[in-house]
């Protein structure tokens, strides 16, 4: 047993399943990611379509994801907004989207965004 006793619980040598708390439950990934901060799913195509890429915070340089120049769809869950630039390390034009569902990238970045950065 580990020393969960220290903290003054007795499991009684049970698991968590078999202790049955009410009030614990299984976050789904969506739910999770908004008490997280939420996410950024950037697609290759339109209308979430093509491959996909799952960012939790930011990264200077998708080409190291072999996403560069590939994004014209993104969803964004959570509550926090984001940047995404076209050129690497943050730099270059940019829009900023807070969340949502974005069948297709606009403000001149489709298909050529290379950085993305999550705001606080």
């Amino acid at each position: 047993m580990s020393n969960i006793n220290n903290y003054g619980v007795d499991m009684n040598e049970k698991t968590l399943t078999e202790l049955n708390f009410s009030t614990v439950k299984e976050l789904n990934d969506e739910v999770a990611a908004t008490c997280s901060g939420g996410n950024a799913q950037l697609f290759r195509d339109a209308n979430f379509r093509g491959g996909g890429i799952t960012f939790t915070g930011s990264d200077a340089n998708l080409a190291n994801n072999n996403f560069n120049d590939a994004t014209s769809s993104i969803v964004i869950t959570g509550n926090q907004r984001w940047r995404f630039y076209k050129n690497t390390n943050f730099r270059g034009p940019s829009i900023t989207l807070g969340p949502g569902r974005y069948r297709r990238v606009a403000g001149g970045v489709n298909d050529s965004i290379s950085s993305l950065k999550r705001l606080s």
